[in-house]
């Protein structure tokens, strides 16, 4: 009780001493019981216990019990009528949007990812220890404020709460896209129509987004989001402690985001998490097992889904596990032709650019030289995965996922590597057409049966996979990158 005192005699004092300051139309005055004295106020948030208020930019709590019977009614008053208002405002958001975004008088950020994705219908993608994910490709029936989206993100943090929302709309890897998805995306599936109305796509999505979120929330503020070279104009508007970030790139994208206020305030900037700390994080995702397994954990999963973007989807994924900012869709714009297909080297310099920024590093391997158990080790053995260029043959995918399952009820390691080494001896001079171009990712080895696990970024069925090194040895095309400590 002396604390809240302290803090109701320094605002006193402050009315006396300071300026005469503008209130707010939804300002009250309140009354302390002990000192009758009155002060103008904005409240933030009233319970049965406590009102939190603000004053001249500064915010402090007092009990309700402390002030007087008039004051607490006009506190509880304001409550009711802004829950109310609250309501009405996250109805007319979401019915303008089309989608059952919000909950009356909540904030996302204090939701939990999975029943924010589950209210939305979109799929558990990735959930490590300290983050989580749903994506959804939607079919070209659905909507989002107005526009059709290709595809939608929801992340995770800490405690599995709400941190973002990441939406794309008309882009140029989607647009005339048909490509499968998974093994499947290597099928081929006929012609692509013409790029000429890409940008006029882009603008058709910008437009009608901006009319709806204007609708529900008036006129949008401009600024800048991003950070250095990533720096871009937007439209940003606010509701409560969310914003929506809305952005395009001519011929390339249109994008919205939903952030806390507080990230759209300080421009998307992310902390910096210096190397020390980094490498004992890392260190604690290194599994292994007795029988010589030694794998990397809680790598974030990023289904490409119906697209070739294997690329950006497995840079995505090693650069976020390296605490490296990353979006697959607006990395692959950079490297991706009209309808999908990504340049590898081009997608690579893009991922560099960003890592850098972020004082990490990167660099290429020659893993079509010196693809080895001794190679990788170096690496997996301090937490960092291998992003590996190799070719996605049907024979390659059939042996791993047979090897994959048949492998979990062996006994007999030893007998096992001798079995691996026969079958890969007879497998590998038939791997031998290195055209289905893919990126993966080599998470782990057993020096012993002479194994390496893979992680490819088609869901978490693909989370894990074995195979012979010879066999990788025959797929692997033109070697590799590794972001390193």
């Amino acid at each position: 009780m002396k604390i809240y005192r302290i803090h109701l005699v320094l605002l006193l004092v402050c009315l006396i001493f300071l300026p005469t300051y503008s209130f707010a139309q939804d300002s009250i005055a309140i009354t302390q019981i002990k000192s009758g004295k009155t002060i103008q106020i904005i409240p933030i948030k009233v319970t049965s216990e406590s009102a939190t208020c603000r004053y001249n930019g500064k915010e402090f709590t007092l009990p309700m019990d402390s002030l007087t019977e008039a004051s607490r009614q006009q506190l509880e008053d304001w409550a009711k009528s802004s829950a109310s208002a609250s309501h009405e405002t996250c109805e007319k958001i979401n019915t303008a949007i089309g989608q059952p975004l919000f909950q009356p008088g909540t904030s996302l950020w204090l939701e939990d990812a999975a029943e924010v994705a589950g209210r939305l219908k979109w799929k558990r993608e990735s959930l490590t220890k300290d983050s989580s994910s749903f994506r959804h490709y939607p079919k070209p029936s659905y909507g989002l404020a107005n526009a059709h989206p290709y595809c939608c993100t929801l992340y995770g943090g800490a405690e599995e709460k709400t941190t973002s929302l990441s939406i794309v709309f008309a882009n140029k890897g989607d647009y005339g896209s048909n490509v499968g998805q998974g093994e499947d995306h290597f099928k081929p599936k006929g012609n692509l129509p013409s790029a000429s109305s890409l940008n006029g796509a882009i603008q058709l999505d910008i437009k009608a987004i901006s009319a709806a979120l204007i609708e529900a929330l008036g006129q949008p503020t401009e600024q800048r989001y991003g950070e250095k070279d990533n720096r871009r104009k937007v439209k940003r508007w606010d509701y409560d402690d969310h914003a929506f970030i809305l952005s395009e790139r001519e011929n390339e994208y249109a994008h919205m985001l939903v952030v806390p206020c507080e990230t759209a305030d300080n421009e998307g900037k992310v902390k910096f998490v210096k190397d020390q700390e980094l490498r004992q994080l890392l260190s604690t995702n290194i599994t292994q097992h007795e029988n010589g397994d030694v794998y990397i954990d809680n790598i974030p999963m990023v289904d490409q889904g119906p697209k070739g973007y294997c690329a950006p989807a497995t840079f995505e994924r090693s650069m976020r596990y390296m605490l490296v900012p990353a979006d697959m869709y607006l990395l692959a714009t950079i490297a991706t032709k009209q309808g999908g297909g990504t340049n590898t080297r081009l997608l690579a310099e893009e991922a560099k650019r960003i890592i850098r920024s972020k004082a990490r590093r990167i660099k290429d391997l020659s893993l079509e030289k010196d693809l080895s158990i001794r190679h990788i080790s170096r690496y997996i053995d301090k937490g960092v995965p291998i992003l590996w260029q190799m070719a996605s043959l049907k024979k390659y995918n059939d042996a791993a996922n047979q090897l994959t399952e048949k492998r979990k009820s062996v006994e007999d390691f030893g007998e096992w590597a001798t079995t691996i080494a026969t079958e890969a001896e007879k497998l590998a001079p038939d791997l031998n057409n290195l055209d289905k171009h893919h990126i993966c990712m080599i998470i782990g080895y057993n020096e012993q049966t002479s194994e390496i696990a893979v992680s490819d970024s088609w869901g978490p069925r693909y989370g894990l996979r074995w195979v012979h090194i010879d066999i990788a040895k025959a797929v692997t095309s033109r070697g590799g990158f590794v972001i390193d400590l």
